[in-house]
């Protein structure tokens, strides 16, 4: 989701300290990169946003007059980047990592501090993952493997090294390339957008590939293909009543509405023929599944003590964020 308003929404909760744990050892490899590092600009004022949230337990399949059916594909941004630039809002979010059995979590490790929004790819056994850095808010890649965390350093896009993109969501393609989907143009003045795709061989060097969605106030894409399909979810941020909206589109085509959900923040996966979906509320995570991406069903909520839930694929583990010092859900 858009950092700010995730700090945001995180903020609903805190006092007193986070659960303590063990973490694995944590090492930062030399940046393997030859890239260009922006360094003209400076970081645009950023505002915060309360999400409320909402205590219902129905999903919600309808439209309303506010939400577009289809939107015309977008460019990437050219604008909104910056030179990398420590964000202090940031600085006490934090990576943790669990197994998830679809109803409760456990074996909850924390894996990075200072981190936010994170993302995962099981590669060859080995662990990959994507978040936004509070040292630089450049979206970094590290590995987990064996217990010991890796952070490579920042990605590179287009050959270069800049924050401005932000909300990584990653899928493994067919072809063994790695899609990235982020919010881009984050630093620009006015409302940021559009969501963008990009592509790497490696998980570390992307280039920009096309636009999926140019809708104010939508965020924290997450992304399933299958085989020509494509299933886009979306966060908004709104005061009282933070939903999800769920568009199906194609690689090259337009994205139309299908369904509208409560809670914000989601984490899209596909797996035994049927779709899961997550958003984040202050009563909890929100549970969905549905056949055919249009009907949901909801679920009882997981007592998460966090919130950004990304189902690592082909997993039963989940990796998600927590602020220092948050409060339980509200029930």
């Amino acid at each position: 989701m858009i950092l700010h308003l995730a700090v945001a929404f995180l903020l609903l909760f805190v006092s007193g300290c986070a659960t303590s744990s063990t973490a694995p050892t944590v090492t930062s490899d030399t940046q393997p990169v030859s890239a260009t590092v922006l360094s003209t600009t400076s970081l645009a004022a950023l505002t915060t946003t309360v999400l409320t949230g909402t205590s219902t337990t129905v999903a919600t399949t309808t439209a309303t007059a506010a939400v577009p059916t289809t939107s015309t594909l977008p460019p990437c941004s050219a604008t909104g980047h910056g030179p990398p630039e420590h964000i202090d809002v940031l600085d006490n979010e934090q990576i943790w990592i669990a197994t998830f059995d679809g109803k409760t979590l456990s074996d909850e490790r924390l894996v990075a501090e200072g981190a936010s929004v994170p993302d995962g790819l099981m590669i060859d056994g080995v662990l990959h993952l994507w978040w936004v850095q509070a040292a630089d808010h450049t979206i970094h890649h590290g590995t987990l493997e064996d217990g010991r965390f890796t952070d490579l350093g920042s990605i590179v896009v287009n050959g270069k090294i800049f924050a401005g993109m932000v909300d990584p969501d990653v899928v493994l393609l067919a072809s063994g390339s790695i899609g990235l989907s982020v919010l881009d143009g984050f630093l620009r003045h006015g409302p940021p957008g559009p969501i963008c795709y990009l592509l790497s061989a490696d998980g570390q060097h992307f280039s920009t590939h096309r636009g999926l969605l140019d809708l104010p106030d939508r965020f924290d894409p997450s992304l399933v293909i299958l085989d020509d399909q494509w299933w886009l979810a979306v966060g908004l941020a709104m005061e009282e009543t933070p939903t999800t909206e769920i568009y199906l589109g194609s690689a090259d085509g337009d994205f139309s509405w299908q369904a509208t959900v409560d809670g914000a923040v989601p984490d899209l996966s596909y797996f035994e023929g049927q779709f899961r979906l997550l958003t984040c509320t202050p009563n909890g995570m929100r549970h969905y599944t549905s056949t055919d991406g249009v009907t949901w069903q909801s679920l009882d909520n997981v007592q998460l003590l966090g919130c950004d839930p990304s189902t690592v694929a082909g997993t039963n583990l989940l990796v998600y964020k927590k602020s220092a010092g948050m409060e339980p859900p509200l029930n």
